[in-house]
């Protein structure tokens, strides 16, 4: 496994480097330096050689942006990594804001210099990001492309690792990639598209059934890709990564081609093209001949296509999450025996991770785990270190976020679990979670919604106790691809239609600052209603929750709960016994059954 870039830790050594940075951008005349979380892909992880971020301000979250001036250094970041930024920053004079182009530009706006020269690596930044921000600040400063910054100042800079690319079965996949290439081409003809750009890594693995190791936990090549409408697709990459019987194999439709060629190739599209400007970078843009149209700008056809498991996938997915709670039964097992030995962050995720590494075809985390017992549970993607490590007290709360990547599929659950006797009031957020998370679990809803539309249902009774949370409720998941995928989600802003095959997460939460964190996460399947869960004549969507894994009954106020509510969790209790105790050792069985035994 790969080790995380550390954060920084505030010393002058570290203070210099944006001393070092200042000077180059003086040299260069620039007022202003963008540092984004992101690489030339825009996918959501990076490899060590990308986090230029994390090397010049200390954070290490999966979003978020810094701005560096002459005079001043912002962070910014989303609800989810106020806390976490905070503490990681590596140096006093930045300022961690709120991660939104409102934000971003009324802060760009304060440069004393007008107009000011703001520059950006045009690889590491999306089109629409560019002419969005462009367009606010035209009128007062000036956007230019250049070469990185950082790395021109970043010594010991990681070198890129080569992984070797392999193929994913039909077993495992359902379809050969020349069906979906077809089907691609197909929708390219219907719409009258000559090209499609493929920048994202798990678009282009799904396409082609490959898988690589370029990024920790997520099973990714790093490769650009151009489909034409007729099946044929060229893949550029470092080619040193493809064995030589894989490259016979895939050719005529798919040819493997170096890096390098993709910016000549670039400036040969003339013609309608697919082109993704949310996800695409600017720098791609710069390439493309004058002649060229874009005709679609939103994301690649296989996003969608994708988001969608065919039955085979929903098999394999389900054999995952078997797998997976049969794992996190016998780790909550060992952690029922084994708190009030002194027992650590860390070595919980060590030893959650050594019960993973028993079931078969396990591949690996599917993102680094979320272990924050008492107070480090309230920041809500918070990561262990030998900094922050801490030891399980009495009465705290732990919260788990984890999640395994099988060759059969993806997981990812979070348990908010009770160690030792926990107050009424960490019991009664924990209920009013549990009631959000249950409602979603419960719903029903026409044919034609969207994630947006669901997202209250999970907050209701938080709001009516005027709490809430800082993160959507729900995103998509891949099949042993993103733990993260879209295009569906349950969030305020998420307007995709959700669809029969859809996995998606469900997991409200709730953080207390300095006191405790909560989220209770199952994985779900969209399916169609069957005719007795509905009287009238509409078309009806459901969820089957896919989860086996027991929610701590310790940490229920009973009173706050409904029959509706505890009957589902009874419900629920009862499926994963039946699934998994016969696949236990006795000891652990006996705690299976009474962790699942009704209310």
């Amino acid at each position: 496994m790969k080790n995380r870039i550390a954060a920084a830790t505030p010393t002058e050594s570290n203070i210099s480097r944006v001393e070092l940075l200042r000077q180059l951008m003086k040299k260069a005349k620039i007022d202003a330096f963008l540092v984004p979380r992101a690489d030339c892909h825009q996918g959501e992880f990076i490899s060590e050689t990308d986090a230029r971020l994390t090397w010049i301000s200390g954070f290490t979250g999966s979003a978020g942006l810094c701005i560096v001036t002459m005079e001043n250094i912002a962070l910014f970041v989303d609800g989810r990594y106020t806390l976490q930024a905070r503490r990681e920053k590596n140096n006093k004079e930045i300022n961690v804001l709120n991660l939104e182009q409102k934000v971003i530009v009324e802060w760009l706006m304060q440069l004393q210099k007008n107009p000011s020269v703001i520059a950006f690596d045009p690889w590491l930044h999306t089109i629409k990001e560019i002419e969005s921000l462009g367009k606010e600040l035209k009128k007062y400063h000036k956007i230019k492309p250049t070469f990185n910054l950082v790395d021109r100042i970043w010594k010991g800079k990681p070198k890129e690792e080569l992984y070797q690319v392999y193929t994913i079965e039909k077993k495992y996949t359902g379809q050969s990639y020349t069906k979906k290439l077809n089907h691609v081409s197909k929708i390219m003809k219907d719409c009258g598209t000559d090209f499609v750009i493929y920048t994202l890594p798990d678009s282009i693995c799904w396409l082609l059934n490959i898988r690589g190791n370029d990024v920790r936990n997520t099973p990714i090549v790093k490769a650009f890709a151009v489909q034409n409408s007729n099946s044929e697709i060229e893949v550029y990459l470092d080619t040193k990564k493809i064995p030589a019987y894989l490259n016979k194999k895939l050719r005529p439709k798919i040819k493997f081609l170096p890096t390098a060629e993709f910016k000549n190739r670039l400036r040969t599209l003339a013609g309608k093209i697919w082109l993704d400007k949310k996800s695409c970078s600017f720098a791609i843009k710069t390439y493309l001949p004058a002649n060229y149209t874009v005709i679609h700008d939103h994301q690649d056809p296989s996003h969608r296509l994708k988001s969608i498991k065919n039955p085979t996938e929903i098999k394999g997915i389900r054999l995952a999450h078997l797998k997976d709670g049969l794992a996190m039964t016998k780790f909550l097992h060992w952690l029922s025996n084994n708190t009030n030995k002194n027992i650590d962050e860390m070595s919980i995720i060590g030893s959650l991770e050594n019960f993973r590494k028993q079931e078969k075809k396990y591949q690996g985390p599917s993102f680094d785990t979320i272990c924050g017992s008492g107070p480090n549970g309230a920041i809500i993607h918070y990561r262990a270190s030998r900094k922050t490590n801490r030891t399980l007290g009495k009465n705290d709360l732990l919260l788990i976020d984890s999640g395994g990547q099988y060759i059969e599929g993806t997981t990812d659950l979070t348990r908010t679990i009770a160690i030792g006797r926990v107050n009424k009031r960490k019991r009664q957020h924990f209920t009013l979670v549990l009631k959000g998370m249950i409602a979603i679990s419960r719903l029903q809803w026409p044919v034609g919604l969207s994630g947006r539309d669901l997202d209250s249902v999970a907050r209701y009774h938080l709001w009516q106790k005027g709490l809430d949370y800082d993160h959507g409720t729900g995103h998509g998941v891949g099949c042993f691809l993103s733990v993260h995928e879209g295009p569906q989600a349950i969030s305020r802003r998420n307007e995709v239609e959700l669809k029969a095959g859809m996995i998606i997460s469900n997991e409200p939460g709730f953080y207390l600052p300095g006191s405790h964190g909560i989220r209770i996460e199952n994985l779900l399947l969209v399916k169609v209603a069957t005719p007795n869960r509905q009287e009238g004549n509409r078309s009806m969507l459901c969820f089957e929750t896919i989860t086996l894994c027991p929610i701590d009954r310790k940490l229920l106020l009973l009173e706050l709960l409904t029959k509706e509510e505890i009957r589902w969790l009874n419900d629920y209790h009862t499926k994963l016994k039946n699934k998994l105790v016969r696949k236990l050792k006795p000891e652990v069985q006996k705690w299976l059954i009474h962790a699942c035994s009704p209310i």
